[in-house]
């Protein structure tokens, strides 16, 4: 498990809103490479989220929230698969459907263009991908209380 500290910012209808506590030394420290906390802070986003919590919360807490590390692994394949998936199909789509001069000139500018288009549709997942489906954070403890 990857672990990371969070502050609660609310608490409404059986949900519990995080953000993440993300340290802006991460960058500078020698050891983010292998550092568990430098890599949730690059996938959790910069944002408040919400978490299911069976935990009794109040706002301002701070507790400890982790991923699951193959979970981890699942979405890094998620992202980088699907654009690369797109791109293939689509410079297959586009050498089948172009006319013969034009279907080897222009496969550069499609694979690029879906190869992009890709990336993008990830970006705008991005927030279903992650949270819901790929993986699910989870409140393990309450900092500060023993």
């Amino acid at each position: 498990m990857i672990e990371e500290a969070a502050v609660v910012t609310r608490v409404s209808d059986g949900r519990t809103w995080i953000k993440s506590l993300q340290s802006n030394a991460c960058s500078g420290c020698a050891q983010h490479q292998s550092c568990g906390t430098a890599t949730l802070a690059k996938v959790l986003p910069k944002r408040e989220f919400p978490v299911d919590c069976e935990i009794n919360l109040h706002v301002g807490d701070q507790v400890m929230v982790a991923i699951d590390d193959s979970q981890l692994l699942l979405t890094s394949l998620l992202l980088y698969l699907v654009p690369l998936i797109f791109m293939l199909v689509g410079v297959g789509l586009a050498e089948a459907w172009l006319p013969a001069p034009y279907n080897s000139d222009y496969l550069p500018e499609v694979s690029l263009a879906t190869l992009l288009a890709g990336f993008w549709l990830i970006n705008r997942c991005q927030s279903l991908l992650l949270l819901h489906l790929c993986f699910k954070p989870q409140i393990v403890k309450k900092l500060g209380a023993d």
